[in-house]
């Protein structure tokens, strides 16, 4: 099954023509972790902060069913 996959800020320079207007739409097995997606996609754990899935915070053991939409985001700094 398939699941729409967004990148903010930071996260976006790991994968090769990243279109944000888009994202990207992967395939994945019922079960996969997201932890294995962000592998899979060259993306190391320890930057990605926030995991939102269908517009609900997850973790990176959260498992994926497909047709699913994904949001990754970096640690956020300001002053």
């Amino acid at each position: 099954m398939a699941v729409d996959l967004f990148l903010a800020a930071t996260l976006r320079q790991h994968v090769n023509d990243y279109d944000p207007q888009k994202g990207l739409c992967i395939d994945v097995s019922p079960g996969t972790k997201i932890k294995e997606v962000l592998h899979r996609l060259g993306i190391p754990e320890g930057e990605v902060k926030i995991i939102m899935v269908n517009g609900k915070h997850a973790s990176l053991d959260s498992e994926l069913e497909g047709n699913e939409r994904v949001g990754l985001f970096p640690a956020v700094g300001g002053g």
